[in-house]
């Protein structure tokens, strides 16, 4: 039957199947950096127990669950409506950019500003420093000036010097250049005083929650250097750890080559990519393959009724062909064994009798169409009855 059922997969499938894991992947990726874990989690055991109900034909399980996912549908658009503006402004980016030859952007710091930011943690001097990444920030940012000026050692000590008047906001670094100073970020929604230590640091993590963007923050309080960054604070423990974190985000948001496109996809995140593949392949096998309708043929045995049986000596053919109509899911969950292909000799005697085939009605699935049976008549030779008998 499996093997029969293969030929109803077409190229369509697989195409669907590779795109529905692909927008399964990003959904993945999406939630984890929305640090929406519980949600995923609940998600998928919501979407466990309505494909076992879908199954096995639960069918108010199934309408409960029906209403159910239009709430929730609804409930996500409001809980996550920044994040998925995100993710339409990250589709925006992509597909305006898709096919342009563009220039990698210079995204490390020169040795001279790193050495600047270990400056002002030891003169615990106040800074907010953000890199850019893929992800517009314009609509993220509040106040400030735009500047265009070359990033150096001068122009970051003149910008956060106690005196300037955009000393309390950040700086937007991209491609070298301090486009923008003075600026107010978002501040965090999961802003946990005890370890941010500061206005700085909520800012900081406020726009890694919502942006790409890599965020130095300096406390004035401590003198100590952290980064925010995919929704994460974290507290440095010299220069050199700085170094190797803007080395790494440089290499993730460089424009890869086709080389290391392929070699990332190989070998990043693996176990969303499995499991995206295999949720995709499930939701395919229950909700397109289960309900393509195919032909299967049974063989079965004729049953010869209305006369006692102890004087039918011989049909044939004594196994028929019965072409059946149904679902994949039809057939693989209905009972086909129940099935009876009976020939009817009411009032017949001596023979042989050719005899009309027909399926017993309530033997057959309510779900099966039956297309035909071969051969539809048989031969049935009766023996004569014993002597006495009625």
């Amino acid at each position: 039957m499996f093997l029969t059922s293969l030929g109803a997969i077409s190229v369509g499938d697989i195409l669907d199947v590779a795109l529905v894991s692909v927008l399964l992947y990003a959904l993945l990726r999406w939630f984890e950096g929305a640090r929406a874990a519980f949600v995923v989690r609940g998600m998928i055991v919501a979407g466990a127990v309505y494909l076992i109900a879908r199954i096995a034909n639960m069918e108010m399980t199934t309408g409960v669950f029906h209403g159910f996912f239009a709430i929730l549908a609804v409930a996500l658009v409001v809980i996550f409506q920044e994040p998925l503006r995100q993710v339409f402004e990250r589709l925006a980016v992509w597909s305006l950019s898709a096919g342009k030859i563009r220039a990698a952007p210079q995204l490390s710091l020169p040795a001279a500003v790193v050495r600047t930011i270990g400056d002002f943690a030891r003169e615990r001097t106040g800074a907010l420093i953000v890199l850019r990444g893929r992800d517009p920030l314009d609509r993220h940012l509040i106040g400030g000036w735009p500047l265009g000026g070359k990033l150096s050692e001068p122009l970051l000590k003149s910008i956060f010097d106690h005196h300037s008047v955009g000393h309390d906001g950040a700086v937007i670094v991209q491609d070298q250049q301090v486009t923008h100073f003075g600026c107010r970020l978002p501040l965090s929604r999961g802003f946990d005083p005890t370890e941010c230590h500061g206005t700085r640091h909520a800012a900081a993590l406020g726009l890694a929650e919502l942006t790409d963007a890599l965020c130095i923050v300096v406390s004035e309080e401590r003198g100590t250097v952290s980064v925010a960054r995919n929704g994460k604070l974290e507290k440095l423990a010299d220069l050199a750890a700085l170094e190797v974190i803007l080395k790494a985000f440089a290499d993730e948001i460089r424009p890869a080559a086709p080389g290391d496109r392929l070699r990332r996809l190989r070998t990043h995140h693996p176990r969303q990519k499995l499991l995206a593949f295999g949720s995709a392949l499930l939701l395919w096998a229950v909700f397109v393959y289960a309900d393509k309708v195919v032909e299967h043929d049974f063989e079965l045995p004729v049953a010869v009724v209305n006369v006692p049986a102890e004087t039918v000596a011989d049909v044939e053919p004594d196994v028929v062909r019965v072409r059946v109509s149904a679902t994949i899911g039809d057939f693989l969950w209905a009972d086909s064994d129940t099935m009876v292909v009976q020939a009817d000799l009411a009032g017949a005697t001596g023979g042989p009798i050719r005899a009309r085939l027909e399926l017993r009605p309530d033997s057959v699935p309510a779900s099966f169409v039956v297309k035909g049976l071969d051969p539809i008549l048989v031969e049935v030779q009766l023996s004569p009855q014993p002597a006495g008998s009625p």
